[in-house]
């Protein structure tokens, strides 16, 4: 089967057929030789599987360029630098950049720059690519606009307008590099390995960067969170859904949950559960509503599934409580 080419696959020719004197297919992937003139050196490139990928370089010298303008798939990129240096150019915003030894940087291919220029330099670096737009084809349907939603917000939270972001790494990432470095990839037990320390060494720098920004907050998002309280609290019999409640405060999905569990600790169907049983209660200990007309009262037209809900969270079923009461 003839897969569909993407943007590490034009990088790659455009590597081969400029730079290289010669290729190499292994057992996991590819490698590059590079010409004498350019420096010397080589790139290796590994697909762990559909829409991830490793790669990475060991160079004395090379100057190089990248066109930015045909890229269209969302790929992110999470580097780390072993020894050397590279520095960067950004155009048209003229921006200059060293990546250098111990050092991360996360990038996204989706950006409004034409071109960036690399001038590489006794260099040794290891990159993954994770091109979101493949590897969303596992997500259920059902669940997919919500997700892409909340991973474009997650991801634009952490570049905060930036475009490229170069930052010491921490030492549990340079641990995870090290280990990868390691590894041989001329078998399937070092495939395995392989594919496992790079899910591992994204997604603790993901986290990582996360958690950095909820230091970040600010005051609107504290009176957003309130607001969305106050509509919960007002509309229990009919509360509106997650994509509802964002939409009537004009914001993201992703940020109404991930406020909500910052400041509450709960989820938002958490905290509806939690403010409908609380009235439950209220009505249960303070006036003479059957069971059916409080379930309804907070939004229930099953009063068996009322009570399961209620003794859930009580460890006691509806009547028992206003009995005891």
């Amino acid at each position: 089967m003839t897969m569909k080419k993407n943007i590490m696959d034009e990088y790659y020719k455009y590597v081969e057929d400029k730079y290289c004197m010669k290729t190499l297919d292994e057992v996991l992937g590819k490698k590059y030789f590079i010409k004498d003139q350019f420096g010397g050196g080589s790139f290796f490139r590994i697909k762990i599987e559909e829409g991830l990928e490793v790669s990475g370089f060991d160079i004395s010298k090379i100057d190089m360029e990248f066109d930015n303008r045909m890229t269209h798939e969302d790929v992110l990129e999470v580097g780390y630098c072993y020894r050397g240096d590279t520095k960067i150019l950004s155009l048209p915003d003229h921006k200059e950049y060293t990546f250098k030894k111990d050092d991360i940087c996360i990038y996204r291919t989706l950006n409004r720059l034409d071109h960036f220029k690399f001038k590489h330099r006794n260099c040794k670096t290891i990159s993954i690519h994770m091109d979101f737009n493949a590897i969303k084809n596992a997500i259920h349907s059902i669940w997919e606009d919500q997700l892409i939603v909340d991973w474009q917000e997650n991801i634009d939270n952490i570049f905060n307008g930036k475009v490229l972001i170069i930052e010491k790494a921490s030492y549990d990432l340079r641990k995870i590099a090290q280990e990868m470095d390691t590894i041989s990839s001329d078998n399937m037990m070092g495939y395995m390995k392989l594919k496992l320390k790079t899910i591992e060494l994204l997604a603790t720098f993901l986290e990582q960067k996360s958690k950095e920004s909820l230091k970040n907050i600010k005051n609107k998002d504290i009176e957003e969170i309130t607001q969305a309280k106050e509509i919960i609290n007002k509309n229990i019999e009919n509360t509106p859904s997650v994509k509802a409640l964002a939409a009537q405060l004009n914001i993201s999905v992703y940020k109404l949950q991930k406020g909500f569990k910052d400041f509450t600790g709960d989820t938002v169907y958490e905290y509806i559960k939690k403010v409908k049983m609380e009235k439950a209660k209220y009505l249960l200990k303070n006036t003479s509503l059957s069971i059916l007309e409080i379930a309804n009262e907070i939004g229930y037209e099953n009063p068996s599934k009322f009570a399961n809900i209620f003794k859930r969270y009580n460890e006691i079923t509806p009547l028992k409580y206003r009995k005891s009461r």
